[in-house]
C-alpha cells in the first residue's frame, strides 16, 4: 500500500508558481537563480570572475521591484481555484512576457523602485547598471538609486550637509586641489616637504579617513611618535582649511556622510526608512568607512546584499579591507552565502591554471571556477630576458597571426602592470608601423584647461573657495 501523500491544491500551486519562475529565468544557472530569488535578509554572493554577477545583480533588483518575495512566499491566495493552478501549470509553454503576466498577480510585497539602493565602484558600472535596468523595468528604473559610494553620499550631503557644518553648494576638491592645500599647510607649519612628502602625507590622511579617524583621534593614536604627531598637526590644519573653503575631499564625502547618519537621528531614520533593499557590488574592495555606511543605511530592514570575490581584492593599497567580505557572515549571523562558480568567459585550461595558482592564497573563502566551454587552447608562456625582447616577441606574434590567420589588429590587447612599461612597447609598435591605441593617460577633468574653466566656475559659485 502506497504511503505517498496526494499533492493538495496548495502544493500544486506552490510547485507551479516556482516552476514558472524557474522557467522565466531559465537562461540563468541554478545558483544564479537562487541568488535572484533570495530576497529577504543579509546575502553574500561570492562571484568568481566571468560568472555573470552583473546579470544576477540586475535581475535580482528587477525581481524585487516586480515580484518582491514571490518565490519564497508560501501563502495561498484565498480565492485560489483549480483553473488558476491549471493556468500556472500550462504557462510554462508561453512566451516570457506572457509568463511574467501570469505571475504578476502572485507578487508578494513588491518594492517601489525608489526604495532600492544599488552601489557600484565606478561610474561606468553604475551607468551600465542603469541602462540594463531600464531595458527590463522601463521608466521605473530611473527612480532606483544606482551610483558609486561617492555619488550616493554626495546626494545625501546635498540634502543634509548643513547638519555636519557644510553650507549648500559645497565644493569637492580633487587630488591636485588637496595637494595644493597640503603644500600651504606644510608652509604654515614650517615643515620641510622633503621630510614630509605631500603624496605620502595625503595617503596617511586618506587612510585615517577610511578608518573614520578625526584629527583629534589620529593625534591620540599617534601618541609619542614624532612623525605621526606631525601628520596629525597637518591633518588638523588641512581639515580647517577645507572647512573654511566649504570644501570636502573625496575621503570626506564618505566620512562626513557616516558622521551625519551616526549622529543625526532624523537623517538616519529618513534613509533607513527609504531604502528597503541595499545592494553593493565589488564588496571585496570596500574599506571600513564604506562598511559602516552600508550598515547604517540597511540597519532597519537588514536586506543587504553584497557581491564580491575575495580572490579579486587588489585595492589594499587604497585602504580596502578584505575582512569585510571574509567576515560578512560573522557580522550578519543569519546571512545566506551563495557561490557563483560557473564561468562563462574562459575555457577549462585557463580556469584550471587560475584555480591552481589562487588556491594557494591564504585568507580566502574558497571557490573552484569551472566552464562548459571545453578545454580550449593550451596556455603559452614565454620567458624573455628583457623588455626589448618582450616587445619584439609581442609584435612578431601579432604580425604572425595577422598574416597567417587573417586576424585584425583590433583583435589584440597588450596589458602591462604600470604605465612606465609602455615605452618599449610604443617604440616597437611605432617602428613596425602597426596601428595602436594607448588607453588611459590624463583624464578629461584632470586636463589643465578643463581645471582652469572649472576653477572660474567654482569661484563664481562660492566666494568662500579661493583655492
Amino acid at each position: 500500500m502506497s504511503t505517498e501523500r496526494c499533492p493538495t491544491a496548495a502544493d500544486r500551486f506552490l510547485k507551479a508558481k516556482r516552476g514558472l519562475f524557474d522557467r522565466l529565468y531559465g537562461t540563468m544557472n541554478e545558483k544564479q537563480r537562487e541568488a535572484v530569488f533570495k530576497i529577504d535578509g543579509p546575502l553574500l554572493i561570492l562571484a568568481g570572475a566571468g560568472t555573470g554577477k552583473t546579470t544576477v545583480l540586475v535581475n535580482r533588483i528587477a525581481f524585487i521591484v516586480k515580484f518582491g518575495n514571490a518565490y519564497a512566499d508560501e501563502s495561498i491566495p484565498a480565492e485560489l481555484s483549480e483553473r488558476d493552478i491549471k493556468a500556472l501549470e500550462e504557462a510554462v509553454d508561453l512566451e516570457p512576457e506572457q509568463m511574467e503576466q501570469a505571475l504578476l498577480p502572485y507578487a508578494c510585497s513588491p518594492c517601489p523602485p525608489w526604495a532600492v539602493l544599488s552601489i557600484t565602484f565606478t561610474n561606468k558600472a553604475a551607468k551600465e547598471m542603469k541602462e540594463r535596468l531600464e531595458r527590463i523595468l522601463g521608466e521605473a528604473a530611473k527612480e532606483i538609486w544606482a551610483g558609486t559610494f561617492h555619488s550616493v553620499c554626495v546626494r545625501i550631503l546635498r540634502r543634509y550637509g548643513d547638519r555636519v557644518g557644510y553650507a549648500p553648494g559645497f565644493t569637492i576638491y580633487d587630488t591636485d586641489d588637496s595637494k595644493r592645500v597640503l603644500a600651504e599647510c606644510l608652509r604654515q607649519l614650517n615643515i620641510d616637504e622633503k621630510q614630509m612628502p605631500i603624496r605620502t602625507t595625503l595617503t596617511h590622511i586618506s587612510r585615517a579617513k577610511d578608518r573614520l579617524l578625526t584629527p583629534e583621534a589620529y593625534e591620540a593614536e599617534a601618541g609619542t611618535d614624532f612623525r605621526l604627531s606631525q601628520i596629525a598637526a597637518i591633518y588638523a590644519l588641512y581639515q580647517k582649511k577645507l572647512r573654511d573653503a566649504n570644501a570636502l575631499d573625496f575621503d570626506d564625502i564618505i566620512m562626513q556622510t557616516v558622521r551625519l547618519l551616526s549622529n543625526d537621528q532624523e537623517a538616519r531614520e529618513y534613509y533607513q526608512n527609504r531604502f528597503r533593499y541595499v545592494c553593493v557590488d565589488e564588496y571585496q574592495d570596500t574599506n571600513h568607512a564604506q562598511f559602516v555606511l552600508t550598515q547604517l543605511l540597511s540597519a532597519k530592514h537588514r536586506n543587504l546584499m553584497v557581491v564580491g570575490d575575495d580572490d579579486q581584492s587588489i585595492y589594499k593599497f587604497r585602504g580596502a579591507t578584505i575582512e569585510n567580505i571574509l567576515n560578512f557572515d560573522a557580522s550578519y549571523k543569519d546571512a545566506a552565502v551563495i557561490k557563483l562558480e560557473q564561468n562563462y568567459r574562459s575555457t577549462s585550461n585557463i580556469l584550471d591554471a587560475a584555480n591552481a595558482v589562487i588556491r594557494n592564497n591564504f585568507g580566502r573563502r574558497g571557490k573552484e571556477l569551472w566552464s562548459s566551454h571545453g578545454p580550449g587552447n593550451k596556455i603559452c608562456v614565454s620567458r624573455l630576458d628583457n623588455q626589448n625582447e618582450e616587445a619584439r616577441f609581442i609584435i612578431n606574434k601579432i604580425m604572425e597571426l595577422v598574416i597567417r590567420e587573417k586576424r585584425s589588429y583590433s583583435d589584440f590587447a597588450v596589458l602591462y602592470r604600470v604605465n612606465a612599461q609602455s615605452g618599449n612597447l610604443e617604440n616597437i609598435f611605432a617602428k613596425s608601423g602597426v596601428p595602436y591605441r594607448l588607453l588611459g593617460g590624463t583624464r578629461f577633468y584632470d586636463r589643465k584647461e578643463i581645471k582652469d574653466i572649472l576653477a572660474y566656475l567654482k569661484t563664481i559659485d562660492s566666494g568662500r573657495d579661493d583655492l
